[in-house]
Parts: C-alpha cells; structure tokens; sequence
C-alpha cells in the first residue's frame, strides 16, 4: 500500500472584495478528512487509531489509506480499503466516493476531481468464518452418508 505523499500546501483562490491573507491546507490534512470520510461508510472496515496525541485524524494505514495527486488545477484521491464480507463492492465504492467529495467540500471548501477507490481486500469475521465451515463440513457429510 502507498505511503503517505509529502505534505504540501493547497491554496484557496481569494473572493473578490475579500482579502484577509493566506488560507493554505496541506495535502496531508486532505488525505486524513477522505481517509476518516471513507471510514464512516458502512461495510467499509475501520482502522484502529494511532496513539498520536490530540490528532484523532491519524489512522493504521494497514487497514485505509488515501493519496492526493494534485495536477495543475485538477485534484485526485486514491483512497485504499478493505470491506466486511458480504457488501456489494461496487454500491460501497461508490458511496465512499460520495463521502469523500461531500466532506471535503464541506471541510474545504476545495472540489475533488476524481476519487479513486481501491479494495484491497474483503475480510470476514471469525463468526462469519466458522459458520461457513460448518455448512461445508455438513455438506460432505450429507454427500458421503
């Protein structure tokens, strides 16, 4: 999984009329507001908390990770997950996206161009597993007897 990219500075366009000074957002604060929108989708596992202090924001990347690219004036957000056993991929997917444009506007102020989701795996839960060998094992049993 990629690493975090560099922090960077976004900067605001100015309104007219308004010229208060400098608004800036580094690209990592972008990153950490899709990451925690991602999380808030249902069916997407949640990552643990990292034990930074007052920065609630941080996550284990093992589980979700986003990137920004920033080219010219468009923004991009590549933002990894992995889902609970028994969602559909793609209705997830695009719900994360949704997510992720939505807060960051809200957030920001700023438009993500693009958001580029990637499932890097599904996972079930121990429950989940036992029950599906037990189906398996009655199975071959009813076949065999």
């Amino acid at each position: 999984m990629p690493k975090k990219s560099k922090n960077q500075a976004v900067a605001f366009e100015r309104q007219e009329g308004f010229d208060l000074g400098e608004i800036n957002i580094t690209t990592g604060v972008l990153e950490d507001i899709a990451a925690k929108a991602a999380s808030e989708v249902e069916g997407v596992i949640r990552p643990t908390a990292k034990g930074e202090g007052n920065n609630f924001f941080r996550f284990e990347t093992s589980s979700l990770n986003a990137k920004l690219k920033q080219e010219a004036d468009k923004m991009r957000i590549d933002v990894y997950i992995k889902l609970h056993y028994g969602y559909s991929v793609p209705r997830v997917a695009m719900q994360v996206q949704d997510r992720i444009k939505e807060q960051i506007l809200f957030m920001t102020d700023l438009v993500i161009d693009q958001v580029n989701v990637h499932v890097t795996a599904i996972e079930t839960d121990s429950s989940s597993e036992a029950s599906f060998f037990q189906l398996d094992d009655e199975m071959i049993e009813e076949v065999e007897g």
